[in-house]
């Protein structure tokens, strides 16, 4: 499983229930605010509360012995947990099947009861991007990375080996892979850069925060971005 840093103590499940009293879910950040860290805070309530968006599970992505495999969060899950979570989708469901959807490139979930509700957070050191749902809008560039998970998923089908080495990758190097992807077609693409132009700004600044700041990642995320 990917190795990830603990969340510090001001987004544990008891502080997380405090800015949920109002409120089902909770997320920040997104591009193009801030690259990281981004969170993801759900409250999965005994009862309904019916005065906003109700959750009631939460599927998400773990890896196994180098495997992606489905998952799923509930009121009925034994907790206190602690876990990793892998990269891709995060759907939040009501008790009407109405979604909410994330996309992630991995990392920290911890979930515990909490005056009869069950409180989750998912913390990661790289952008969670909304999916579009009930209650939101598409963030900026969710599409593209919509469709660069499509080609990992490719990948793994295709390249023995490919699945394993992505689970192995920190979330901040798959973020670099994806980054170094992005610019990479668009610096080739004069039509995408013109059709685009506030993403082509907004991954040129990525790529040169990522290169400034996080140079190992970068180094890796375009090693990994290769073996697709």
């Amino acid at each position: 499983m990917t190795t990830v840093s603990i969340h510090p103590p001001d987004l544990d499940p008891a502080a997380a229930a405090r800015r949920l009293a109002d409120l089902g879910f909770l997320a920040t950040s997104d591009l193009p605010d801030r690259p990281g860290p981004a969170y993801l805070l759900v409250a999965l309530r005994p009862i309904p509360t019916l005065r906003h968006y109700d959750p009631e599970r939460v599927d998400y992505w773990v890896s196994e012995g180098g495997r992606g495999k489905a998952a799923t969060l509930t009121r009925d899950t034994p907790q206190p947990l602690e876990r990793t979570f892998s990269w891709g989708l995060i759907r939040i469901t009501d008790r009407l099947a109405v979604t909410n959807e994330y996309l992630t490139f991995g990392g920290s979930l911890t979930a515990a009861v909490v005056d009869a509700d069950s409180i989750a957070v998912f913390r990661s050191p790289a952008p969670l991007l909304r999916r579009g749902g009930h209650s939101q809008s598409w963030d900026h560039g969710a599409e593209i990375l919509g469709a660069f998970f499509g080609k990992l998923l490719l990948a793994v089908d295709y390249h023995p080996g490919f699945e394993a080495q992505l689970a192995a990758a920190e979330p901040i190097v798959r973020y670099a892979a994806f980054v170094d992807d992005v610019v990479s077609r668009y610096r080739g693409n004069p039509a995408l850069r013109s059709g685009h132009p506030d993403l082509w700004l907004l991954m040129q600044g990525e790529e040169r925060r990522l290169r400034s700041d996080a140079q190992d990642a970068w180094a890796s995320g375009a090693e990994l971005r290769r073996s697709i």
